[in-house]
C-alpha cells in the first residue's frame, strides 16, 4: 500500500509517499497513492502508551481488551503495554499465557504485558513479556532484589514506599524515598512521577521517567473520580510538574478504569484510578500546536522515547520499521471517551487543539475519522509474532 500525505520525517514536516505492508518498504517524494491523508493532517510514528491497566480477565466488567484497544486506536495509540495487577494477578507462567491469549484473540492494536514480581521459585524471564512492574509492596521482597540485579528486562517502578495508611499520608517524600530502594538496578524506569523533584532525581540516578497528563492538569483530588495512586499533588507541585514536560522521557496515560458503581462509592472506600487512554496523544500534540513544545518533542514523548525505553524497533518512520502510524488533525474539540467502558473522567470537556484522524496498525487502518475497524494486533515482545 502507498500512503501519501504530510509526514514527520527527520525532524520536519514533508510531503511524502510511504509504501508498506506490515513493514515500511519505501519512502519517496511522489507516488500513485492507495490512500491519501487530508491536507490538514500530519502523519507521525505510531504512538505508544507504556502504562495501561486494561483489566480484563475477572475484571472485564471494568474494561476488557476489545473496549480498551478500540479506545486506544481512537486516541491514536498503536501499541499499549498492560500492567499485571488484575485478577488473577499476572506473575507466573500460567497467568501470563492466559493474559497473552486474551490479547491475541481480542486486541485491536499492538500490545505487550508486564509481569508482576514473581513468587519465590517462579521464573518468567524467558516469557514474551515487556518486563516487570514493581509496586510499593514489592520493594521489601528478595525476589525484587533478584530481578533488579539479574533481569535483562525492563523494570517499571510505582514510586511510593509501602508505609502509607491513609490518603493524607501519601506524601511526596515517599515517592522520592522509593527511588533509592531500586538504586543500582538495571533498566529501571520510574512511572507516573508526580513532582518535579522525582523527575530530577530519577534522571540523576540514571533512570528513565514518565508522567501523566492528569497529574499536571486535574485540579486536585476532590472526589472519587479524581482519586488516583499516587495522588494528585497541590497546585504548587502541579505548576512545577508542568515544567517536567521538557524533562521527562515519556508521557503515559496510566489508564485505570473502574465501573461507574465503584466510583459512586464513598470516597474513603472507592477504588483509585483515572481512565484516560485516549487523552494523552491529543493532549501532547495540542501542546505542540499551541507552541508550548515542538512537534519533535511531542513525537519523542509518545513514540520515539517509549519505544527506546521498551527496547523495541518502533516509533520511527523509516525503512524496515513496522508500519504503524498516527495521523493527527488540527481541530478544536472537547475531550470525552467513546469506546471505553468508563464513560466519565476528570478530563471530560477539556479543550484540545489536536484530534486523531487515523490510526494504522501493522499496515492496516484500525481507526478512521471516528470509526474503529477490526484490525488484529500483535505482541511486539514475541519474536515469533
Amino acid at each position: 500500500m502507498w500512503l501519501k500525505g504530510k509526514f514527520f520525517l527527520s525532524g520536519e514536516i514533508v510531503e511524502a509517499c510511504v509504501e508498506f505492508d506490515t513493514q515500511i518498504r519505501n519512502i519517496r517524494n511522489n507516488c500513485k497513492p492507495d490512500l491519501e491523508t487530508p491536507n490538514d493532517t500530519i502523519v507521525v510514528p505510531g504512538a505508544v502508551d507504556m502504562h495501561v491497566h486494561v483489566r480484563g480477565m475477572e475484571l472485564a466488567y471494568k474494561e476488557d481488551v476489545t473496549s480498551a484497544t478500540k479506545e486506544a486506536t481512537y486516541g491514536g495509540l498503536t501499541l499499549i503495554v498492560d500492567m499485571p495487577n488484575t485478577s488473577p494477578y499476572v506473575r507466573d507462567k500460567k497467568t501470563i499465557k492466559e493474559k497473552l491469549s486474551e490479547f491475541e484473540y481480542y486486541s485491536r492494536c499492538n500490545y505487550g504485558i508486564y509481569s508482576g514480581v514473581p513468587n519465590e521459585g517462579e521464573n518468567v524471564e524467558d516469557m514474551p513479556i515487556a518486563g516487570y512492574k514493581i509496586f510499593p509492596e514489592d520493594l521489601w521482597k528478595k525476589e525484587t532484589e533478584n530481578i533488579l540485579k539479574n533481569s535483562r528486562k525492563l523494570k517499571i517502578l510505582h514510586p511510593e514506599v509501602p508505609l502509607y495508611l491513609f490518603r493524607g499520608t501519601r506524601l511526596s517524600w515517599m515517592e522520592l524515598a522509593s527511588l533509592y530502594m531500586v538504586s543500582g538496578g538495571k533498566r529501571v524506569h520510574i512511572t507516573h512521577a508526580t513532582t518535579i523533584d522525582t523527575i530530577a532525581i530519577s534522571k540523576k540516578m540514571g533512570f528513565t521517567v514518565d508522567m501523566t497528563p492528569h497529574h499536571m492538569i486535574v485540579d486536585g483530588e476532590r472526589d472519587c473520580l479524581s482519586k488516583v495512586n499516587p495522588p494528585i499533588r497541590d497546585i504548587t507541585e502541579r505548576n512545577k510538574l508542568i515544567q517536567g514536560i521538557h524533562e521527562v522521557d515519556a508521557l503515559v496515560s496510566d489508564h485505570a478504569p473502574h465501573a461507574k458503581w465503584e466510583k459512586n462509592m464513598p470516597y474513603e472506600v472507592c477504588p483509585p484510578g483515572i481512565a484516560g487512554l485516549s487523552f494523552t496523544v491529543p493532549f501532547v500534540f495540542s501542546l505542540s500546536f499551541k507552541g508550548i513544545i515542538s512537534l519533535g518533542r511531542a513525537v519523542q514523548l509518545v513514540s520515539t522515547n517509549p519505544s527506546k525505553i521498551l527496547g523495541i524497533k518502533y516509533g520511527e518512520i523509516a525503512n524496515e520499521y513496522p508500519a504503524n502510524f498516527t495521523v493527527i488533525k488540527r481541530e478544536n474539540w472537547r475531550y470525552h471517551t467513546v469506546f471505553s467502558k468508563t464513560t466519565y473522567t476528570p478530563m471530560d470537556g477539556y479543550p484540545l487543539d489536536a484530534r486523531v484522524y487515523m490510526t494504522i496498525v501493522r499496515g492496516k487502518v484500525a481507526f478512521l475519522d471516528g470509526e474503529p475497524l477490526p484490525v488484529k494486533g500483535a505482541n511486539v515482545f514475541d519474536k515469533n509474532s
